[in-house]
């Protein structure tokens, strides 16, 4: 083989790695997000992209969504046992 065509078979080799990583890494940014939502931990956030289309007045701070939250969950009667 000549050095071009080497050169050429390298950069594409470089390439198909670059490119497996790239999609690797956005897979895993992808199953980080879907374990945050289902986990709860991404509600704040899901909170305020909501509030920021519906043009909500106010937003309320983390702290503030987060006694809301527990009030809500713990203010109902609990069907359990």
């Amino acid at each position: 083989m000549t050095n071009a065509k080497m050169e050429n078979r390298k950069w594409k080799i470089g390439q198909g790695i670059r490119g497996f990583l790239a999609s690797l890494g956005m897979a895993i940014s992808k199953l980080w997000l879907g374990l945050r939502e289902w986990s709860g931990d991404a509600a704040y956030e899901t909170y305020v992209r909501s509030a920021d289309r519906q043009r909500a007045t106010r937003v309320l701070s983390r702290e503030e969504f987060y006694v809301e939250q527990m009030q809500r969950k713990y203010s109902r009667v609990s069907r359990c046992c």
